[in-house]
């Protein structure tokens, strides 16, 4: 899996910043046709860094429709949420990737989201994901297994086409999106 993650990774960090921009406002499109956005409040996104699909524009769209926008931050090696506001400040984290300034009596889990847009490296046709290695997202959702109930967050990923994969080997502890969404089309688990 290293090797897959490093290779794809690598495709990813290879697009020049114009196709990172227009691949983004073809998800973006994507994502607005889709209606997954639709009755959702809370709403837990990532702020993408390294060529990841970027989600800049997808955070001010959901600022405009007063949504409840949340970040993850990691916080003794646990993922949870903060709340994320138009002019609120974000650090790095120890993994470069920026959180917002929080409480920790501020942070929620994901099982209160509604949606949760996730970040991957690689996808498979059945909605599969390969992250960054780390298990932070597979253990903050690791609820959807063992939960019977229905309102547990919808989990969606954003990926280029590039990231797409024949199939991933699933470990146990890996829990799938309910769908991802590329450049050119939605994929539903």
């Amino acid at each position: 899996m290293n090797k897959l993650r490093t290779r794809i990774k690598e495709k990813r960090d290879q697009l020049p910043s114009e196709n990172v921009d227009q691949l983004g406002e073809a998800i973006f499109r994507n994502i607005l046709a889709s209606n997954i956005l639709k009755d959702k409040k809370r709403i837990a996104i990532y702020y993408s860094v390294n060529n990841e699909v970027t989600t800049v524009q997808i955070i001010k769209h959901l600022w405009t429709k007063n949504k409840e926008l949340f970040l993850p931050i990691i916080k003794s090696n646990q993922l949870m949420f903060g709340p994320y506001k138009s002019g609120d400040h974000l650090n790095n984290n120890k993994f470069g990737i920026p959180e917002p300034v929080t409480k920790t009596e501020d942070l929620i889990t994901a099982d209160i989201l509604d949606l949760v847009i996730v970040p991957l490296v690689a996808f498979d046709s059945n909605c599969n994901r390969l992250g960054m290695g780390g298990g932070y997202y597979d253990r903050a959702l690791a609820f959807k297994q063992t939960s019977s109930e229905t309102r547990s967050p919808l989990l969606i990923g954003l990926a280029y086409e590039l990231q797409k994969v024949n199939a991933l080997e699933i470990n146990s502890w890996d829990i799938p999106m309910d769908g991802i969404i590329s450049e050119t089309k939605t994929y539903l688990s």
